[in-house]
């Protein structure tokens, strides 16, 4: 069993990452925003954390980088539907030169999701 982070500004889809997570047995916590994300991970410990790229005013990849050039080690899986101003293929590279594990594409399915989450926790 993972403890796992989901940093989503929507609800509808991070409520669906959390059942899925919970019905494979992990357990989850949520952040809305980058803000809340970094208390959230300087309080706990976390084996895994899915980030989405678009967080309203937020970045999830800048998020990543800070946490990174802080030394973080933390496993990411960064989700993206796109968005203003970057490609999807932009936001993977960029996802893959931060370390993060894979990049998720909205939307994915539910096996899509445990491949990462099994591949970031082992």
């Amino acid at each position: 069993m993972a403890h796992i982070l989901i940093i989503e500004d929507e609800e509808a889809m991070a409520l669906s990452i959390s059942f899925v997570l919970e019905d494979n047995g992990h357990t989850s916590a949520n952040a809305q925003d980058s803000q809340s994300a970094h208390k959230i991970l300087s309080a706990n410990d976390f084996d895994c954390v899915i980030c989405d790229v678009w967080l309203g005013s937020d970045d999830g990849l800048d998020l990543l980088s800070k946490l990174r050039s802080a030394g973080t080690k933390t496993p990411f899986i960064i989700v993206s539907g796109g968005g203003p101003g970057r490609s999807l293929e932009n936001v993977s590279t960029r996802a893959d030169m931060l370390g993060a594990v894979g990049m998720l594409f909205k939307p994915f399915g539910d096996d899509e999701l445990m491949r990462l989450v099994n591949i970031a926790i082992s």
